[in-house]
């Protein structure tokens, strides 16, 4: 199963702003080690920090199920929506037999369907930018590695906590884990001024949930716009 997550991550947000507002060219190829192995330290020098975003109101309506039959070399997708509550699916809308006609009355394998699990339409975030220029107040956002993800950003009331990226911090700006002794800002006095952190199934989706507001402004803008 491929779901997409509650709390979207600020690399995608970041490279979407990014290339919105035209701070990055955009490369169509990579090469070598980068090609799967990406550092985003191209984002380090932009004028730009987001927050993660944190959920508002979000679900999840659709699965998109993709089956090959490798026989035949024919691949089929279907679109069926979720069950009741929105979030978790429901596989058994889908059989291993339907639709009939994948080349054969024989089941599928179970082993060749992947179940895709997206973000219903209408789902609400919220993030913060802090940005060296001026940004529209009402913009889209076009992310996700295809680009199919669409967003539509908004100014709003400045909140009082944003959600913040571990992996960014960390191996895009350059903030210490404290383990040296070094006495600036690291991760530790992050860590201490949020209220928890979330551990996801890549380091770039570990989250530091609900950091002050002065305290980034105080601490963290300083160090990563070099004031």
């Amino acid at each position: 199963m491929v779901s997409a997550d509650r709390i979207l991550g600020s690399t995608a947000l970041t490279y979407a702003l990014a290339y919105t507002l035209g701070l990055l060219e955009k490369r169509y190829f990579l090469y070598g080690d980068e090609a799967f192995n990406h550092q985003y330290h191209e984002l380090a020098d932009i004028g730009l920090f987001v927050s993660d975003a944190r959920p508002i109101d979000v679900s999840f309506k659709e699965e998109t199920f993709k089956s090959t039959e490798y026989l035949s070399e024919r691949s089929l997708t279907v679109t069926v929506p979720s069950g009741a509550g929105g979030e978790k699916g429901d596989m058994g809308r889908f059989t291993k037999t339907d639709p009939r006609w994948m080349s054969s009355d024989s089941p599928a394998s179970i082993k060749k369907v992947r179940r895709y699990i997206g973000l219903a339409p209408g789902s609400t975030f919220e993030f913060t930018v802090w940005s060296k220029e001026q940004i529209p107040d009402d913009f889209f956002l076009t992310l996700g590695i295809r680009r199919s993800g669409e967003l539509r950003a908004k100014k709003t009331k400045l909140a009082n906590k944003v959600h913040l990226n571990l992996y960014m911090l960390k191996e895009v700006y350059g903030i210490s884990d404290g383990s040296s002794g070094d006495k600036r800002l690291n991760l530790i006095d992050v860590y201490n001024a949020s209220e928890k952190l979330v551990r996801g199934s890549d380091s770039r989706k570990q989250h530091l949930l609900d950091v002050d507001i002065n305290f980034c402004n105080d601490k963290i803008i300083p160090l990563i716009f070099g004031g």
